[in-house]
């Protein structure tokens, strides 16, 4: 039985990996004004960045319209596909869920199984990657998603912010408005709850400091299946973050990636992140 994974444009995994295995990925899109681009598609994430620096105020984002999402089931299942296995950003932070969903049902819903991952990022890649593995195996749909169900508990983001000020330009603030009214030289830390929503895990003085705290609370999760690190901007926090992590976890692949302009959009520039998944003997 021949299952195709899709996924969105949030999901943060290497290009390389999606053109491997095949993994067909809908855009998000940003709004600057009068102009609409499709996330990783119309822009590098170099030429959004500069965007991102050189605006006053951040895009808006929106999901992908549910007729997207129609045109990529219909030719993957007219292509072969038997199943397909569609895994998306948390419902809470967008409604690419729902506009998949609505395609699924006016598709092939017995054949079309939405997944909704309950976080972002590459912590969302790392669920894409599961499923990608299985299905090369030979699982069906019920299957990998019987599994990928069980791995958002197991999954987080920890980050350190420039600024919060694209969190609260982009209404995505939540309970992270704590820590609001500090000093401005002061670097918040940010994860994911259960859900998907933003929660405030500190602050830190500095941005040295900041990268500091964030190898010690990834530390908090051992022992770790998977990790990645994730940033908006600058490749050496990137690379910074994985040589450390490397050291601590010899022998583990740690990707690294840029954020997608739909994420960085929330973040802002200077955003470094740690995505990681709990080994199952943590969980027990």
């Amino acid at each position: 039985m021949a299952v195709r994974v899709v996924t969105d444009s949030t999901c943060d995994l290497p290009r390389e990996f999606q053109d491997r295995h095949g993994v067909v990925v809908v855009p998000l899109r940003l709004h600057f004004q009068d102009e609409t681009f499709r996330d990783r598609v119309d822009l590098t994430d170099a030429e959004f960045v500069h965007r991102l620096e050189a605006g006053k105020t951040p895009p808006s984002t929106s999901q992908p319209p549910p007729g997207e999402f129609e045109r990529v089931y219909r030719d993957l299942l007219q292509g072969g596909a038997d199943e397909i296995v569609s895994v998306h950003i948390a419902a809470v932070l967008s409604g690419t869920v729902s506009s998949a969903t609505i395609a699924a049902q006016e598709v092939a819903p017995g054949r079309i199984h939405v997944v909704d991952s309950r976080t972002v990022s590459m912590a969302t890649g790392f669920m894409v990657q599961e499923a990608v593995a299985r299905a090369e195996r030979g699982e069906s749909a019920a299957e990998i998603v019987a599994e990928l169900v069980t791995m958002p508990p197991r999954l987080g983001i920890i980050a350190l912010l420039d600024t919060l000020r694209f969190l609260l330009l982009g209404g995505r603030i939540g309970k992270v408005r704590a820590l609001l009214g500090t000093a401005l030289s002061i670097k918040p830390l940010i994860g994911l709850g259960p859900d998907g929503s933003v929660l405030p895990l500190g602050r830190v003085r500095s941005r040295s400091a900041g990268l500091a705290r964030l190898s010690e609370l990834l530390a908090e999760h051992r022992p770790l299946d998977r990790c990645g690190v994730v940033y908006v901007g600058d490749p050496g926090d990137g690379e910074r973050l994985r040589s450390a992590t490397e050291r601590t976890y010899p022998g583990m692949e740690i990707l690294a990636a840029h954020a997608s302009p739909v994420l960085s959009t929330h973040t802002g520039p200077g955003t470094a992140a740690y995505c990681y998944l709990e080994s199952r003997s943590k969980a027990d």
